[in-house]
Order: structure tokens, then sequence, then C-alpha cells
């Protein structure tokens, strides 16, 4: 997700007390869902949508019911639910607090694999976002992160839980659908309506799922590797939109070769009404509605999105407050993407421009990478999980190496791809890749607060007119002191230039270091080569 772009971000604050929170992820020890297929019927007399969900769950252990998100019905929005049934035959259940729970007949054995139908109908107060585009022209657009696909569907709307999907969609023949996955089917029904059916094999969590229905134009047809990828823009916007998007196969084709292969059947780039800058659902990308008319091409805003397909949709986090495991990867990916074709300045400058966002964000909230207090996950979405987790990620390539860092991300990729995963899991393949104890290294750039604030000063001991020792000190400022190397350009008076590296850590806050002494300093410059993420003290 692209965060700087946001379009009129929405402050959609899920308030959810810590308890409940405990509560909700107990749930996932009872079941696993292994399939959802979601009937839509959309129209374009009203807001309300009808809904047919079979789920597919196995049950982990032994139970008496299960559990699923979805928004009930409330005043004028809220979803209503008809029917549960089981083979044909109707289940109990109860709707309230948005959950609804399914009671069961029988008690289900650890191992049983249940499908059950549920029948609902009503207006999305989110999730679904139905509105209209620029032009007046009404639009349906999933727009799902965090936890807001259970306000149009019935699920585990927690992104630990993966499962396969079909949407079938009924909606009037006028609209171009677009979804997860491989078209199965497509076909014009009676009343002019249309039949759409999405099928996505790979397994995503509920943030991913998404449907878009507008009157699109669809081109910028490419291939690569045998995948099909695409542009869906307005049809107003058609000749400046794809001209906008014909970024569709170069950062596929850079990441599949950095990272490992393009876990999905096909690439879509769909201009949209998603409240970010970019959304990336899983194979069908969606970015927001002025991306297709800027005169400023967005093609960082579609590598960040691209990249998210690797880390986030196919190595997904398991909770929210890890997410920088999905934005700090893509946020650093596009640097690499930078890096690759516009060359060292431009990833340096980069690099520059987010540690300032860094450090800004800091003076504001004082808070780590993974800050497990956070219980309105749209708060998540800042500087931390974004630009100071790829600052984390530029470390450790800087302390591991190329060679190494690569290396442990397309075996990061490849023993979690299409599963999910923890900081823990991340810095274990990093750990037997470098065969390096990386303890420290994780919680001081992920688990506590800040950065180094640091000061630099030199000076000269001489005994007449001779200099004896060129002496530099180096302290921290800030509040806690942090261990790391600190690269220094030395220029001398006599035009020659040096480059110290110096190791800083935390015995002490101010340390003193030796540089050579064939003439005076000049000047220094500290971090030349832009590797270390800090702030100098005024």
């Amino acid at each position: 997700m692209n965060r700087k772009k946001f379009c009129c971000l929405l402050l959609f604050l899920c308030s959810v007390v810590l308890s409940s929170a405990q509560k909700h992820q107990l749930r996932f020890e009872k079941i696993d869902v292994q399939h959802y297929k979601f009937e839509i019927h959309l129209n374009d007399t009203t807001n309300q949508i009808e809904g047919i969900a079979t789920i597919s769950i196995k049950f982990l252990q032994t139970s008496n019911d299960i559990t699923l998100d979805l928004v009930d019905n409330s005043g004028e929005s809220g979803m209503l639910v008809h029917s549960v049934k089981k083979n044909g035959n109707e289940l109990d259940f109860k709707q309230a607090h948005n959950k609804l729970v399914i009671l069961l007949p029988k008690q289900a054995q650890a191992g049983d694999v249940i499908d059950f139908t549920i029948n609902y109908s009503g207006v999305p107060a989110d999730g679904l976002i139905i509105s209209e585009n620029r032009y007046g022209d009404r639009t349906f657009f999933g727009d799902n992160w965090p936890d807001r696909a259970q306000n149009w569907l019935p699920c585990v709307d927690h992104p630990s839980d993966k499962a396969t999907l079909e949407f079938l969609v009924y909606a009037p023949a006028h609209y171009e659908v677009i979804s997860n996955g491989k078209l199965v089917e497509k076909k014009q029904l009676e009343n002019s309506v249309e039949f759409t059916h999405w099928k996505e094999d790979v397994p995503l969590a509920s943030k991913l799922m998404v449907i878009g229905a507008a009157d699109f134009a669809v081109g910028n047809e490419q291939e690569f590797q045998g995948i099909p990828v695409s542009s869906w823009v307005f049809e107003e916007n058609k000749t400046k939109g794809f001209e906008n998007y014909q970024y569709g196969t170069k950062a596929l084709e850079y990441f599949s070769e950095l990272i490992g292969p393009y876990p999905y059947e096909k690439l879509a780039h769909v201009q949209s009404k998603t409240r970010y800058g970019g959304m990336e659902n899983a194979s069908c990308i969606f970015y927001h509605e002025n991306s297709a008319i800027s005169d400023r091409i967005p093609e960082q805003l579609f590598a960040h999105e691209v990249a998210h397909q690797w880390f986030g949709n196919s190595v997904t986090e398991q909770n929210w407050h890890h997410v920088w495991l999905s934005e700090g990867f893509a946020t650093y990916l596009t640097h690499l993407y930078v890096q690759h074709f516009y060359g060292d300045e431009q990833f340096k400058d980069g690099l520059k421009y987010d540690r300032e966002r860094v450090i800004a964000f800091s003076k504001q909230k004082y808070v780590p990478v993974i800050d497990t207090t956070v219980q309105e996950y749209i708060r998540l979405l800042n500087a931390n999980s974004y630009e100071k987790a790829a600052w984390f990620l530029h470390m450790l390539r800087n302390k591991l190496g190329d060679d190494t860092f690569f290396a442990g991300l397309q075996k990061y990729y490849n023993d979690f791809r299409n599963k999910t995963a923890l900081t823990k899991d991340f810095q274990s393949v990093m750990e037997s890749v470098s065969d390096k104890n990386l303890d420290r290294f994780f919680n001081q750039w992920l688990r506590s607060a800040g950065h180094p604030v640091i000061k630099v000063s030199w000076g000269a001991e001489t005994s007449g007119k001779e200099i004896d020792r060129q002496l530099i000190w180096v302290q921290q400022k800030g509040k806690q002191l942090f261990s790391f190397p600190l690269e220094i350009n030395i220029v001398y008076e006599d035009g020659s230039v040096d480059l110290l590296t110096v190791m800083i850590d935390t015995t002490k806050q101010r340390q003193q270091f030796e540089a050579k002494t064939t003439s005076g300093v000049k000047d220094i410059y500290i971090d030349p080569n832009v590797k270390l993420l800090f702030e100098l003290a005024q």
C-alpha cells in the first residue's frame, strides 16, 4: 500500500480493546478457512448487495461452534444474515457485535472439513465502496485494509488466516468486473445482467480479496513468462490512463529476477476509488483515481505496489503489528528499483528523503517500528512502518553485504511463499544465511524507539608547529545509546581525503577516535555513502 499519495485518507479507526483482540486471536486456534466462494449481486438502483458465501472450514480443535467476522445490520448499513446451511440443512446462528456465531448440531472434530453456506444482504458501511467516480459514473470497489472486509464479506478478517477464493459477480451488463486470480467465465444473462466468475487458487488474506466494477476500458495487454498483464482505467481516461499505466511489466520483470517467481496467475493495474495511494490487492492492484490522469507518471507507485505481490501478499505479516514486513519491504524494494533503473544518486536521494521523514515522525511519536500498543490499525501506516523499516533493511544489507542480503531475501520468500510470517521468522532466515546472531540488531532498530542522534567535532593536539594527533569526537545525544558503524569523510587542509569508519557503541556517550596526522582537518562529512539512519544534533 502506498501511503505517500493518499487521496483524502479517511481516518477509519477500528477501535478494538486489547482484550477483544486477544479473544479474536484465540479463534485461530480452532479453525482454518480453506476456501471462500462469494456470490455477490450488484445493482444500479440501490446500494444494497445480495450475497451467498460458501465457506470451507477445517477444524483444528473439537468445537461446538465457529465465529466469523461480519458487521451486523444497524440503522441504514451493515449485513443481515438470513440463513446458514450445512449440506442443505439450516443451522442456528447468532449475529451480534459484528460477529456471526454458527452453532453446530453435532460437535466437529479436529481435522473435519465442513462447508457452510451463508445467505445475507445489506448496505456495506465500508469495505465495498459504492460511489461515483470523478465523472459521475457509478463504481464498486473492494477496499479491505486493514480489517474492513467484514463490512461486506463473512470471513476471518485477520491476516493470519489465508484461503483460496472465488468471486461470482452478477452485475448490470455495462460494467466490467475485475477481481483476484484468473477469469473462469463471463456471460450475458437475462435482464441486461452479466455474470463474471474469477477464481484465485493461491491462498490470500482477507485484506486482499476484492472486486472492482466500473465502466472500464481495458488495454496495455502484455505477457510476462505466461502471466497476462493489463491496465483497467475509466473509459474517459483511457488515452492518458494507458499512457500513465505503461509500466505494466517493468517492475514485474525486475522483482521476479531479484526475489523469485511471481506468485499469481495474472497482474491487473486498476484505476479505482481506493482511499489509499495504491492498494496491493493480490493480482489486481487498485490505484487512486488521480493516478490515471496525473501529469506526473506514477512509476514508483507502480513499483511499490508490485513489490507487495511478493511481500505483504504472498508472504503476509501474521498480524498487523508486523506490517513493516509488508510496507517496509515494498518501500525498500522501490528504492532498489530506482537504483537499478536510474542509478545510485537517485537511490541515495530517496533514502535521504526517507530519513527526514523518520526524524520528523520520531518528534511526533517516539515508538518502535513493532508497536504492539496500537489497536487502531490504520495508525500503523506511518513513517516507522514504511521509511524506518526500509532503512532497517538498507542497514541490514550494508551489515551483511549484498550477496548475503539478497540470498536472504530470496530464501525468506521461498520459505514463506503463500504463508504468513512474523519478524522472528525473517530474522531466523537472515541469521541462517549470514551465520550471525542478529538479536541486537533487530532489537535496536525494530523493537526500540528512536535512532542515533549524534554530534561530531574534531581538533588537533600539537607540539610547537607539529600536529601530534588529529582527534574526532562522536557524542550521542539522543534518548538512548545505539551501536552502529559510522563513516566519516575527512577533508584535510593539504587537499587529501580519507574515509574513516568507526564503531560507535553503547559503552559511553562520547567516544574519541584518531585520524591521520599529515595535515590539519579542514572539514568532515558524516555518512557520505548514505548507510546510516541518524540525526545530526543541533
